[in-house]
């Protein structure tokens, strides 16, 4: 949001003044993704044009390059006209007459297309659509707005495309791959703009506390249309959560991106019009060669950690191919495959880079490479399905070595679990996935043990945080109540003695016990008060005879709680009496003497904070943002601190203290590793010293870093392609 947008209230704002703000903040997303849209069709288009002999994609590309400024300016005119019907009056302005006629087949596939995206994005994007579109008609004094005139719903989009289509005169082909590509853009797009346009009207006091009861279906796969053609066997569309969609068509398009940009070794973009292309058949042959002997340069960059596993894997494909006989010298790997390869090259990548693990598991880990390219190789739903058998082995693998230094008998036990469950896969895995979910679960059936005992661990550090705070807490608020009544004055040691030790730690005791409201607490505050009173007659010279009596049984409780009993206390009651008589007498040099007896239980003192492996600095710059996120996340969410000494581990949200809203994080043993507010764990984020996860697994998380890492080196090959 801009900083001209930040500040809106319902009663200084009008429905005119929020739509403009609306269509500000959609006009710029929604453009960059058509010239998403738009740069991915030309690189379509030509890469076909390459391999076609009849020139229709080449005619098909000069007309797209015609006409892509006046698609752009048309598409951005028909979102701000959206708006503006919409802010015509209260009433509908989308809804013009509809004329039925007879279309031909082209039009026909055209019209198909437009409604698939439409359809499929109305699903993905079901509750935040709702929600938008009852805030709409809110603001504007109707029960809902439709979706057709919703001006950022996808009818209204396709709409916009559609209307600035029709000039360019474009085939039929090329509108479909356009709205394929769209519909592939908007679906990563569109999340964070509905997002925004929602809060932006809650916290104008529209619908604020509105809630959706539309539930987002999990539209057919919106697959990234291939830059060499038809898309590769075995990697069909396969329905799952949009989500999942939206990341990894991204994901792929930003690959095949970079590699063209880039030029990476063995890429498309280095050259693959020569040679001959692998089938899949052939690539599962040489990968199952490999997998119980894998090729002594993946062990070697697991080890030194520099170089890339998919570039590597890679190349030891292409030659393992060459060295069995399958195919000649210039063989290399179709579009699909080199797709699968590097995709679970990156993804090793991330993974050992980014999680805490030994040098011996990364080793370990590594053997897991070859069959996870296989699984890839024929089936694109490793990185779709969550419930992938696959991906769910992976994530209790990472779970039962990250942080696990084998420090504790159990830990090597569970390490050595992880080692078995590897070598079985290596050894059994043939193609069928039944061999993945079979491991899982008797890792993770293993796992629940071990499990137990973290968690047992977890509650006594939680238990301990709790006591700690209740403690200081306790201390605190008896500390103060006593401060208050003290006021000022300078008391003689005795009195002193007594109410900074025996009566701090009798009040502290009953806040814990019998809370602060309690009969005994108002007690034991009358009895200091008395105590007081008797002071202030004292001092101003008062006949001994005629001082406020003391509550004798009161103070004799509160001394029993430091364990002063019997004639102990009896003995330090008297003293704290004659102190005050001779103070009224003006024996100053009897008052100095008195002391009371010792403290035969230590007082409560401040519970000083262990010493932890996490620290934050005293004086700290953090995103006020950035702390209000940590401070809603969710109890198990898992981040990645540095230490003191510069080691990275992970560490798990385990409790978030009521007193003092600090959050403890406990590492994957149960044990304490750090309490801190949101505001200094924001300002660790901001110092290096803590990332959070994108996602609560590791292949999830993994995907979104290699998506973060893909995003990083798209500018570098800006400016190396400027340069």
């Amino acid at each position: 949001m801009n900083a001209s947008d930040a500040h809106f209230h319902p009663m200084d704002h009008d429905p005119a003044l929020l739509l403009a703000t609306m269509q500000r903040q959609s006009v710029e997303p929604l453009v960059a993704a058509l010239d998403r849209v738009l740069q991915r069709a030309d690189d379509f288009l030509f890469d076909r044009s390459a391999s076609s002999s009849d020139g229709i994609e080449l005619t098909s590309l000069r007309d797209l390059r015609r006409a892509r400024a006046g698609i752009a300016r048309d598409f951005e005119a028909g979102v701000l006209a959206a708006y503006r019907r919409l802010s015509l009056s209260g009433e509908a302005a989308g809804g013009a007459r509809v004329e039925l006629s007879l279309v031909d087949e082209e039009a026909l596939e055209q019209q198909l297309a437009d409604e698939q995206m439409v359809d499929r994005l109305g699903r993905a994007h079901a509750p935040a659509l709702d929600s938008l579109q009852h805030r709409l008609g809110a603001l504007l004094g109707r029960a809902a707005v439709p979706p057709r005139d919703n001006p950022v719903g996808p009818l209204a989009l396709a709409s916009a495309l559609r209307d600035a289509l029709r000039p360019a005169a474009l085939s039929t082909s090329v509108h479909i791959v356009l709205f394929k590509f769209l519909e592939r853009e908007l679906a990563v797009a569109l999340h964070p703009l509905y997002q925004r346009l929602n809060e932006l009207l809650a916290e104008a006091g529209v619908l604020p506390a509105f809630t959706s009861t539309q539930q987002g279906e999990a539209p057919p796969f919106v697959e990234a249309v291939p830059t060499t053609g038809v898309a590769p066997a075995g990697w069909d569309q396969v329905p799952d959560a949009p989500r999942e969609q939206a990341l990894f068509a991204s994901l792929l398009g930003m690959l095949q991106d970079w590699r063209r940009g880039s030029g990476a070794a063995g890429g498309r973009g280095a050259g693959h019009g020569t040679g001959q292309s692998l089938q899949a058949s052939e690539v599962l042959t040489v990968l199952t060669r490999m997998q119980g002997a894998p090729p002594a340069s993946l062990d070697h960059v697991l080890e030194e950690g520099r170089s890339s596993l998919a570039e590597q894997l890679r190349r030891e494909v292409l030659l393992a191919a060459r060295r069995f006989g399958v195919g000649g010298e210039q063989v290399h790997l179709s579009a699909g495959d080199e797709d699968a390869v590097d995709l679970v090259g990156m993804l090793f990548d991330v993974l050992l880079d980014e999680r805490d693990f030994e040098p011996q598991v990364r080793r370990k880990i590594g053997r897991l490479l070859v069959p996870y390219v296989k699984v890839a190789v024929k089936d694109r739903r490793l990185f779709l399905s969550k419930v992938h058998p696959a991906r769910k082995l992976l994530n209790v693998v990472a779970e039962a070595c990250e942080g696990n230094h084998g420090e504790a008998p159990q830990e090597r036990e569970l390490l050595e679990r992880v080692d078995g469950t590897i070598e079985r896969l290596v050894a059994e895995y043939n193609e069928d996935v039944a061999i993945f979910e079979t491991l899982e679960q008797d890792l993770r059936a293993f796992m629940a043990q071990h499990r137990k005992r973290v968690e047992l661990s977890e509650r006594r550090a939680a238990d301990a945080q709790r006591g700690r705070e209740r403690l200081d807490q306790a201390r605190t608020e008896a500390g103060a109540d006593l401060a208050r009544r003290r006021g000022d004055r300078e008391l003689p040691q005795a009195i002193d003695d007594f109410l900074s030790s025996y009566a701090h730690h009798h009040l502290t005791q009953v806040i814990l016990r019998d809370t602060r409201d309690s009969v005994r607490y108002g007690e034991a505050l009358h009895a200091v008060m008395g105590l007081l009173s008797a002071f202030d007659h004292a001092d101003l010279g008062e006949a001994p005879d005629r001082l406020p009596a003391l509550d004798r049984a009161a103070l004799v409780d509160i001394l029993a709680s430091s364990g002063c009993v019997g004639g102990s206390a009896e003995q330090a009651v008297s003293i704290l009496h004659d102190t005050l008589v001779q103070l009224a007498l003006g024996n100053r040099v009897a008052v100095d003497a008195a002391r009371l007896p010792e403290q035969p239980a230590a007082p409560v003192a401040a519970a000083p904070e262990p010493e932890l492996p996490f620290s934050v600095a005293a004086d700290f710059d953090y995103d006020p943002a950035l702390a209000e996120r940590i401070r809603t996340l969710p109890i198990g969410t898992w981040v990645q601190l540095t230490s003191d000494s510069g080691r990275t581990e992970p560490a798990k949200a385990s409790w978030v203290s009521p007193i003092s809203g600090r959050i403890l994080f406990v590492n994957r043993r149960g044990i304490r590793v750090l309490v801190a507010s949101a505001e200094e764990l924001a300002a660790m984020c901001a110092q290096g010293r803590m990332k959070l996860r994108e996602a609560d697994t590791a292949f999830d998380d993994a995907m979104h870093q290699m998506l973060g890492r893909l995003k990083a080196a798209a500018p570098a090959q800006a400016i190396a392609t400027v340069d």
